[in-house]
């Protein structure tokens, strides 16, 4: 009975820690108190004082880049809401219309208007059924993060080739090219069923290897993919077990700077790039199984990123735009919203241009 009295306070801590951990990352520093009275009542004092130092430095550490990462100039209030769908994770609520404010140092700068249609993609008035569509996919450069409706990328080819092809924008915030494979794998949306000739547009940037590992905080709803005997499988979502408690982890100490200098959670395997790439070839496979007469144009971003040789190869054997290498006026403030980093509409209009040089129509 005295060893249970005796060690009963340390489980409760312990089990109080666990969940502090888990369920929210700001309840570890109340539990760091916790911490430093079981070590004071199992140590030595000299050994206690050395401890103390050292997690007190830790902790300033830590709030200091904490307060780095999270103070911005940049507010954006907007009442966008979720759906989960069961093959490619989530989407925005169809139907609907969502409004937002964008402030940069506290001032008005910008509001968006974004219309969902009511297959959850943002809404584009396509002329009736042509059997030439182009498609875009990607995530919130694609589907116009910042951006009012008629701004958007998707939007403004749909403007310059609107007696020759329907416009569908696919993409969405926080999505990678994994989305849109799980998307193509249960293809019966009736939008894009009348489609004969498709040109898929994918806009590429680094971190979407990450998301594709699930080594992003938002993406325990998205499809995870692995390979098993050099063919990739769907295995579902990184919403399920065990990789939830992985993604539950991330989310809680994705502004940490010492998990990621200790733990480095976010950091890009060979393995990451592998599967990334084969997500790609899949796409392309599994598009001209539902579509008889496909195109690909890859629009990659972060050219000096992309150090995996096979990758690099692969973007350059395709018919790709390098953004990087586009003459563009440098001028940051016309070609990126302030404090946001997502492009204009005047940046879309530049890249129109490149994409009207490739399409060559």
């Amino acid at each position: 009975m005295s060893i249970f009295k005796n060690n009963i306070f340390y489980i409760f801590f312990l089990i109080f820690l666990l969940f502090g951990i888990f369920f929210n990352y700001f309840f570890l520093f109340f539990f760091l108190g916790a911490i430093f009275f079981l070590i004071f009542k199992i140590t030595s004092k000299y050994f206690f004082f050395i401890i103390s130092i050292i997690f007190i430095t830790f902790f300033f550490f830590e709030i200091f880049f904490q307060d780095e990462i999270l103070k911005s100039d940049y507010l954006t209030k907007n009442n966008i809401t979720y759906e989960v769908n069961n093959d490619y994770g989530y989407h925005p609520t169809k139907n609907q219309i969502f409004d937002e404010e964008i402030y940069y140092k506290k001032k008005l700068i910008k509001k968006n208007t974004y219309t969902i249609d009511k297959y959850g993609h943002r809404k584009i008035n396509n002329r009736p059924k042509l059997e030439n569509c182009l498609i875009f996919h990607g995530g919130s450069i694609t589907f116009g993060q910042s951006l009012s409706d008629k701004e958007t990328l998707p939007y403004l080819a749909s403007q310059f080739y609107k007696e020759e092809f329907n416009t569908f924008n696919f993409a969405f915030n926080g999505y990678g090219p994994h989305q849109f494979l799980a998307k193509l794998e249960n293809l019966n949306q009736k939008e894009v069923r009348h489609c004969e000739k498709v040109i898929i547009f994918y806009q590429f940037i680094f971190d979407h290897i990450a998301r594709t590992a699930g080594k992003r905080s938002w993406g325990d709803k998205s499809p995870r993919y692995t390979l098993k005997n050099n063919k990739l499988e769907n295995k579902g979502f990184f919403s399920e077990f065990p990789f939830k408690i992985i993604m539950k982890l991330r989310k809680n100490f994705r502004h940490s700077k010492i998990s990621n200098i200790l733990f480095n959670l976010e950091s890009i395997s060979q393995n990451d790039k592998i599967i990334f790439l084969e997500i790609i070839k899949n796409i392309e496979i599994y598009a001209k199984k539902n579509f008889s007469n496909v195109e690909f144009i890859y629009l990659v971003w972060d050219k000096d990123l992309i150090l995996d040789q096979e990758l690099f190869s692969f973007f350059n054997s395709a018919n790709s735009i390098y953004i990087d290498e586009l003459n563009i006026d440098k001028n940051y403030l016309k070609n990126n919203i302030p404090g946001d980093n997502h492009p204009t509409k005047e940046f879309n209009l530049i890249l129109i241009n490149e994409i009207k040089k490739k399409l060559k129509l």
